[in-house]
This record gives structure tokens, C-alpha cells and sequence, in this order.
């Protein structure tokens, strides 16, 4: 049904986001088997623009296997491959779309640990963050679609409204705001349970439209540390690890959080 979008979204990837060059390697990392349409047609799109695709596939249910039982000798091995493989690309672009969003609830968290520190931390953070033009997505599975609370048709032709659109006219929509609030000292944001300031007085405005995220449409800053003061609610569930926090409410004190209440 939706196999021209599916196109289109990966005409986007390649020629917007991550501009792909020829002669480049571009790894797509394709995680959950729902994502193949995506990821093949992102890598039809990379061989069109001259690039060399280099296709790596994953499951939370087999990388839930792997945490369990394996021990650091594995995890460092392994983040020794995967970083060598990191090194020889020049863009990266990550699809993800687990079938189960709590699949890694279980795994002890001295092996997430494991992880982060061979290879979440070198291979992504240090290598493909810093050394590689990329562009992350998350893909409209039935398990997207289950957490929006949403048929997957109607989340679906939701999904692909939002991430198709001209993103270059975004970026040319987002100037005025980076303008206003580089040119900004004091915020204040209130809301149910919320009431916070800070500046963000010398801190450059950054425009995200598309091309290290999809869907995008952020311009992000950070404040002035010791200038936040107040109190914040988020009431956002989210998932992270596998793990639901249902909500979390932070206080701070001249840039120091002084109390603290989370959910789990």
C-alpha cells in the first residue's frame, strides 16, 4: 500500500540526508526483519547514487541471546569487528524496528554495560557519530503502530506524511527561530506541575531538519548550567533499554538537581 512512499522516504535518506557520494560505503544497519522494504530500498537508492551498500541485519530476540550469554571476552572481540567494520564507511544510516520494545527488559544491566562500553560507546558514539555522515529512523511496524495506540494503517499513512515531506523548505522555515533565539537570554517554560528557567544566553541554536533524524523539525540549544532553576514534569511515558519510565519530575537549583521523582 505504501510502497511508493517507501521509495520516496529512501530517495530522501540517500540524496537529503546523508548525501550519498559515489564511491562511498554506506552502512545501512537494518534492526528487526520488518524493516526490509525500507532497508532495501535504501540500498537500491544508494547503488543509484553511486555508493556501495554494505547491508547488517539485527534482532532484538537473537541480541537478547547474545547479551545473555555472553561474557566481556565477547563483547570486546566483537566491538573490535564491528569498529573496524565502521571505520571504512562514510555514511551510516540506521533503521530500526523491533518487533517488541521490551524485549531487552531482562538482560542484567552489567551486560547492557558490557555493551555500551566495547561497543556502543567505540564503535557508535566515538566512530560512527563522529566520522560518518548519518541519518536515524525508527520504522512503522505493528509495534510502532501498538505504541501510539493506532491501527497500523492509519499510524502508517500518519508515519509517512510526517517523513516524507520537503525538509529542505523546513530548514528555510526554521531560520527566523534560530535567529530569535540565538539573539535570546532568559527562557521560561510552564506547564502542569512545571516551572523552569534558565538561559541560553551565547549558546549557538542548532536547526534539525532531517538529516540525522527522521522525522525531524527541532532547533535545539542547551542552557546556561548554572542558570536553571525550577522544577520540570515529564509526563511522556518512554522506553528505553526495554524499560518503561512512566514519567519523571526533576527540580533544580542554580543548575544542580536538587530533587528528583521517576517511574519505572
Amino acid at each position: 500500500m505504501f510502497h511508493e512512499r517507501i521509495q520516496k522516504l529512501a530517495q530522501t535518506l540517500v540524496q537529503y540526508s546523508v548525501k550519498v557520494k559515489p564511491g562511498e560505503l554506506v552502512f545501512i544497519h537494518g534492526k528487526g526483519f520488518d524493516t526490509l522494504d525500507l532497508t532495501e530500498a535504501v540500498l537500491v537508492e544508494t547503488v543509484k547514487a553511486g555508493g556501495i551498500p554494505y547491508l547488517y541485519m539485527e534482532d532484538d530476540r537473537i541480541t537478547r541471546r547474545l547479551f545473555l550469554e555472553g561474557d566481556e571476552k565477547t563483547f570486546q572481540k566483537l566491538g573490535e569487528f564491528l569498529l573496524l567494520e565502521m571505520k571504512q564507511a562514510q555514511v551510516f544510516i540506521g533503521i530500526r524496528g523491533s518487533g517488541n520494545a521490551f524485549e531487552l527488559s531482562d538482560v542484567p544491566r552489567e551486560k547492557m554495560d558490557l555493551y555500551d562500553k566495547y561497543i556502543g560507546g567505540p564503535v557508535h558514539m566515538e566512530q560512527r557519530v563522529k566520522h560518518t555522515r548519518w541519518c536515524v529512523l525508527r520504522y512503522p511496524n505493528p509495534s510502532m503502530c501498538q505504541l501510539a495506540k493506532q491501527s497500523t494503517e492509519s499510524f502508517q499513512r500518519f508515519y509517512y506524511d510526517v517523513c516524507c515531506l520537503d525538509y529542505s523548505k523546513m530548514d528555510k522555515a526554521a531560520q527566523p527561530l534560530k535567529e530569535l533565539m540565538n539573539k535570546t537570554d532568559r527562557v521560561r517554560i510552564v506547564s502542569p506541575e512545571t516551572d523552569l528557567t534558565f538561559s541560553i544566553k551565547d549558546i549557538p541554536a542548532v536547526p534539525c531538519s532531517g538529516e540525522m533524524n527522521i522525522p525531524d523539525g527541532e532547533c535545539f540549544t542547551a542552557p546556561v548550567r548554572e542558570s536553571v532553576n525550577g522544577t520540570i514534569r515529564f509526563n511522556a511515558s518512554s522506553v528505553h533499554e526495554g524499560i518503561l519510565y512512566n514519567y519523571a519530575k526533576v527540580s533544580f537549583r542554580n543548575g544542580k538537581a536538587a530533587e528528583m521523582e521517576s517511574g519505572a
